[in-house]
């Protein structure tokens, strides 16, 4: 049994607070103990959005953290998971993280658009089918290795990520738009030794169509 929360609050018409929280199994005797207990398995969001910030027409803020604690959404039956067509049915990344999100909207005019964004992530990753530690949530539970210990997003494997993005569109005609867009993502991870950096820039004509964001 799963239990969920949502709740969104406005404040003087300019800020916008919401958070979700996501209980899947909870434990207090495993709380109190604060082992790291494999069955307490939680998450939540938070976040903020602020609507022409600082008095400034168009500029929209954002503000966001997620946690996900390992296992959450796992289940002793692979197919009993909290998933769909192969798919999360919650966040992207599974469980065993912790992101935070920073993002800035700017229509400085009619015809033009500015988006900023800034992600950081930590998690734990599972980098065997045999062996679960917590964040692939198609592996059954039943996978671990132990049963206390786990850290959200600091396990043996922890991975830490960066991504920065920029985004720049101008409406040349009614629903022809001109963008032009560049990221930078860097991926560690410090016990197996890698670290990865990729830089991408992208220049696109788009038609009536919605714009594609890659992002995860």
């Amino acid at each position: 049994m799963q239990l969920g929360l949502d709740v969104k609050a406005n404040v003087k018409h300019a800020v916008q607070l919401y958070g979700q929280l996501i209980i899947d199994e909870f434990v207090l005797s495993e709380i109190k103990e604060n082992n790291g207990s494999w069955v307490n398995k939680w998450g939540y969001q938070v976040g903020a959005k602020y609507v022409d910030a600082f008095g400034i027409k168009n500029l929209d803020l954002q503000l966001e953290s997620n946690r996900v604690r390992p296992f959450t959404y796992t289940h002793s039956d692979s197919i009993a998971s909290y998933t769909h067509y192969n798919q999360p049915l919650a966040h992207p990344f599974g469980a065993n993280f912790q992101e935070f999100i920073g993002i800035a909207r700017y229509q400085p005019a009619p015809k033009w658009f500015l988006e900023g964004k800034l992600f950081y992530w930590e998690q734990g990753t599972d980098t065997s089918n045999t062996v679960s530690y917590g964040s692939n949530i198609f592996l059954p539970y039943t996978f671990r290795n132990r049963s206390d210990g786990f850290e959200t997003g600091k396990d043996l494997y922890a991975g830490k990520t960066f991504l920065a993005s920029f985004f720049l569109s101008f409406e040349l005609k009614q629903n022809l738009f001109i963008d032009l867009s560049a990221s930078y993502r860097k991926y560690n991870v410090d016990a197996l030794a890698i670290s990865q950096k990729t830089t991408v820039l992208s220049l696109g004509v788009r038609l009536n169509a919605i714009r594609r964001q890659f992002e995860f």
